[in-house]
């Protein structure tokens, strides 16, 4: 595990890697790592906690392994800098604002393994144009991709069952 607060607001950490025994990434492990551009979380990793990359202001690049089965809460917030996004195919849940205001992203594909995208997941994602959504989504929540003013194509397949307001 790497705990809760272990790198919060070390602000000149340009790069990390997470080597192979790590399977857990605790709450706000990484928040505010204003220099951090590059995260590889590898398959072995199966928890990100809460806010673990919040305001992580200049990653521009982000790879979400394999072995993740949950995005925490709000863990991904206030990334302004991220355009490159893969979230790895055995996420299941898009935790509530994991996305908040990463004006970077332009487009997002989400894989086939996630079942839930929870409220504001997306939300103020100003620049985000292309939406693809996964078979296996049954529920987008309340705000999910609110105030993405950009947003010109969204693929919702049969699977879903609920969209909350303002979706």
């Amino acid at each position: 595990t790497i705990d809760q607060n272990t790198f919060n607001k070390c602000s000149g950490l340009v790069s990390i890697t997470i080597g192979n025994s790590v399977t857990t990434i605790g709450y706000q492990a990484f928040k505010q790592c204003t220099s951090l551009t590059v995260v590889v979380i590898p398959d072995n990793v199966t928890k990100i906690e809460l806010v673990v990359f919040a305001a992580c202001t200049s990653l521009t690049s982000l790879v979400i392994g394999d072995g993740v089965t949950s995005l925490g809460t709000w863990a991904f917030d206030g990334c302004t800098s991220l355009t490159d996004l893969t979230i790895g195919n055995s996420v299941e849940v898009i935790g509530d604002g994991s996305f908040y205001g990463c004006t970077g992203l332009t487009a997002v594909i989400i894989p086939d393994s996630v079942i839930t995208i929870t409220q504001k997941a997306f939300i103020y994602c100003s620049n985000l144009t292309e939406v693809t959504i996964g078979n296996s989504v049954t529920y987008i929540g309340l705000n999910a991709f609110l105030n993405c003013t950009s947003l010109t194509a969204v693929t919702i397949p049969d699977s879903v069952t609920y969209i909350g307001t303002n979706a």
